[in-house]
């Protein structure tokens, strides 16, 4: 995308882009009102907006319980705020809001701006440093010496040693697939509304009295799918981080106990 689509400032001596940022406070603005508006009398039987905020709630409580079931519950609010402000962000990007003249550049989706997948790429990252240091404490680094410890087990010492010897360049990849995660996040979310953004532009100059019309439809899928991958990546990501091997054996050892005996269980 070229520079012309920004409208450049400064912000404390930093560069940043006015559009991107109009579009990040209108993207929260929609989403407090929204939840505002639909939250504003609950009742125990619940009337049609009520439902809605109940259903959206399911929505984001499904990308979590698929990837831990139960557990995800801890970190539900996070993931189910990214998922939402991402979509909103995408689907803001279909209105005609580029017919809104600006003394530079125009109104595109938030997220067709790197800074902002990259924004929250960094979010889920600190995400599950946090909640893998918050449940493991400092045996959370202990995955970075996977899979030292199986390859040593068992061997003579003459055996250990030289797998500890040459089994270092694996500590700086095991280091490294924890940043990598959170910038393919950022890659594919901004190349997917990017490429929205040319279609779009594409279109307009091409056919402007039908084909935008069939581009939009394709791109509010696709702010959908965009959205969904971005949430359920990282709730995988913050679920493996801070999964508690070993308490998860102990239960699936209970549970296979209780299965032998006969007691019947959720999993049986």
């Amino acid at each position: 995308m070229s520079e012309s689509h920004f409208w450049e400032s400064t912000l404390f001596g930093l560069p940043i882009h006015v559009n991107t940022l109009i579009m990040v406070f209108a993207s929260m603005g929609v989403l407090l009102l929204g939840a505002k508006w639909l939250t504003a009398s609950l009742k125990l039987v619940p009337s049609r907006k009520q439902m809605v905020a109940e259903s959206i709630y399911c929505v984001c409580r499904s990308i979590t319980y698929a990837t831990a079931e139960e557990r995800g519950d801890k970190f539900l609010h996070y993931i189910g705020g990214l998922f939402l402000f991402i979509l909103t962000c995408n689907l803001m990007g279909q209105l005609p809001l580029k017919l809104i003249l600006l003394p530079q550049g125009e109104l595109i989706a938030a997220t067709g701006d790197l800074n902002v997948p990259a924004a929250l790429a960094l979010c889920t990252l600190v995400m599950y440093f946090f909640f893998g240091l918050k449940q493991k404490g400092f045996k959370y680094f202990s995955h970075y010496l996977s899979p030292l410890p199986i390859m040593v087990k068992g061997q003579p010492l003459i055996g250990q040693i030289a797998f500890i010897a040459f089994f270092w360049p694996f500590i700086f990849l095991n280091i490294l697939e924890d940043f990598t995660r959170p910038g393919s996040l950022m890659i594919r979310l901004f190349l997917n509304i990017l490429v929205g953004e040319i279609l779009s532009g594409i279109a307009m100059t091409v056919a402007p009295l039908g084909l935008p019309i069939a581009v939009i439809l394709l791109e509010l899928l696709v702010a959908f799918i965009q959205a969904y991958v971005f949430a359920i990546l990282s709730s995988v990501y913050i679920s493996l981080m801070s999964e508690d091997h070993d308490d998860h054996d102990e239960d699936h050892s209970h549970s296979a106990l209780a299965h032998h005996e006969g007691t019947p269980t959720l999993a049986s």
